[in-house]
């Protein structure tokens, strides 16, 4: 009886620890889908052509007052350029961090004011959310916007032409670990390693839009990605030096 209530008890012990976000996320990073898109769509810029070891790491919905400027440190101290994909309403509060990425050689684009998923939004709300964040990226001295990313990668033709009409070429990218649902620094790590080709993209996240926001996994790997993407001959660059090459 007691080994019987023992057992129950480590079974829901694991049950408990399964996090079904978790699973999700393992399963989408399964299928894949930004590595189906170059077949789906030429419109967006999913990887540069280019059989040269050349890649881009972007960051998504930053800044961040505290886990920004600790990935910055660890860019800027290994020398490695990145483009910020920056969130409008966290920009208009930390517009000094925007403006220390870049001062540092870092490229700054275009994610939205609010993180809203622009393919259920209307023509007049998409165009506000760009236009809101565009005005906010110009006011950083140095700042040459070009490159959008629709939130959660999700578009619509609407959502492609709109930015087109607004001047900006929009990216999503190749690689993509989920490394918001905190899938742990090992697996971060083999993701991004086991799926990185010449001309890729890597996605990772410098912010959130949640309450709490931790990117402490994702700094982690990052120390590790550098020297060994570094060590199997990749050069890194930001997203306008990768794509014109």
């Amino acid at each position: 009886m007691g080994s019987d209530k023992s057992e129950k008890t480590k079974i829901g012990e694991i049950l408990n620890n399964i996090r079904p976000q978790l699973l999700l996320s393992d399963l989408s990073h399964a299928v894949s889908l930004e590595r189906l898109g170059p077949k789906l769509i030429e419109r967006i810029h999913w990887r540069a052509t280019t059989d040269d070891p050349k890649i881009a790491l972007t960051f998504d919905d930053g800044p961040h007052i505290t886990s920004t400027p600790r990935i910055l440190d660890t860019l800027n101290r290994t020398k490695v350029p990145a483009t910020f994909f920056l969130v409008g309403k966290h920009l208009e509060k930390h517009p000094g961090i925007a403006r220390e990425m870049v001062g540092t050689g870092h490229e700054i684009g275009n994610h939205t004011y609010s993180h809203s998923l622009l393919y259920v939004s209307t023509k007049n709300r998409i165009r506000d959310e760009i236009r809101r964040t565009d005005t906010l990226l110009r006011n950083i001295d140095g700042a040459e916007p070009k490159f959008f990313r629709p939130p959660a990668g999700f578009f619509t033709k609407q959502v492609l032409d709109i930015a087109e009409h607004m001047g900006y070429t929009t990216v999503v990218g190749d690689v993509y670990p989920r490394d918001p649902h905190l899938p742990g620094k090992e697996k971060i790590v083999t993701r991004v390693l086991r799926r990185t080709v010449p001309g890729s993209i890597i996605i990772l996240h410098d912010g959130g839009n949640a309450q709490r926001v931790d990117r402490s996994q994702t700094l982690e790997a990052l120390s590790e990605i550098i020297p060994k993407l570094r060590h199997e001959g990749y050069e890194f660059h930001t997203l306008s030096a990768l794509l014109s090459s």
